[in-house]
């Protein structure tokens, strides 16, 4: 009977340790991973430009949702009430479901307050300039004491004070100083960067984006320098071009 006994119990504490593994592989493999979409990734497809109409067919597919903010701004180059600039940007990897934030191109271009450049660096008119909506143009050497630091603000060929209302989607042109020194600079390194963090790295270093070549690529993420020329190191003078190759959708011809 003891035996017997004994057998009954082990039998039990089996079948219960096959319930517990069970459970444990149920909750962690298949409950889980489907309230949270665990490794469930999709990349976030490029929607600048597309119309409200097209936006859900575009995201469905994806599995992905949208809400428009109230942010508003305005280029020339896209119709109205299409879609100017998402939030995450377009090849982030994002768990299915997930919101796109997106900002709505006006009808007309909106006035806003220019801002004050003087005396801040490259990068920090690159950003006021880009929260404002408008855009940096053509950047001017001088020599001068404050090296890389903005000496004055233009627009379509007259100065521009800060506060004077300015049309979203203008050009800015500035006057940056150059030091005193021989202007000769050494190329940085922007390779396995961001477009947008390479660009601003560049403009620090009184160096311009010419060419963007947009190439293909398995393993790196969308938007990732992988090549530029002149190669890090290389001795240029200030206000060179730089032609930058990008991990893009297309080939650029």
């Amino acid at each position: 009977m003891k035996l017997k006994k004994i057998k009954n119990i082990a039998i039990h504490l089996f079948l219960m340790f096959v319930l517990g593994i069970g459970i444990l592989y149920t909750f962690f493999y298949l409950f889980l991973p489907y309230t949270t979409n665990k490794g469930k990734l999709v990349q976030v497809p490029d929607l600048t430009g597309l119309s409200l109409d097209a936006l859900d067919d575009q995201l469905g597919g994806y599995r992905l949702r949208y809400v428009i903010t109230d942010n508003t701004g305005y280029s020339s180059k896209l119709p109205p009430f299409t879609v100017l600039q998402q939030f995450p940007a377009k090849g982030t990897a994002v768990k299915e479901n997930r919101k796109i934030y997106l900002t709505l191109n006006a009808e007309h271009p909106l006035p806003v307050h220019m801002p004050n450049l003087i005396d801040g660096s490259i990068r920090q008119a690159q950003l006021l300039l880009t929260n404002k909506g408008l855009k940096l143009g053509n950047i001017k050497y001088v020599p001068d004491i404050t090296k890389y630091a903005v000496l004055e603000q233009w627009h379509n060929g007259h100065p521009i004070p800060a506060g004077k209302l300015i049309n979203q989607g203008a050009t800015i042109d500035i006057v940056v100083g150059a030091g005193l020194g021989k202007q000769v600079i050494e190329v940085p390194s922007v390779l396995h960067m961001s477009l947008e963090e390479a660009e601003l790295l560049l403009l620090e270093h009184g160096i311009h984006t010419k060419i963007v070549h947009h190439i293909q690529h398995r393993e790196a993420a969308m938007g990732t320098v992988l090549r530029q020329n002149p190669l890090p190191g290389t001795m240029v003078r200030l206000g060179t071009a730089i032609t930058l190759w990008v991990v893009g959708l297309k080939p650029t011809p």
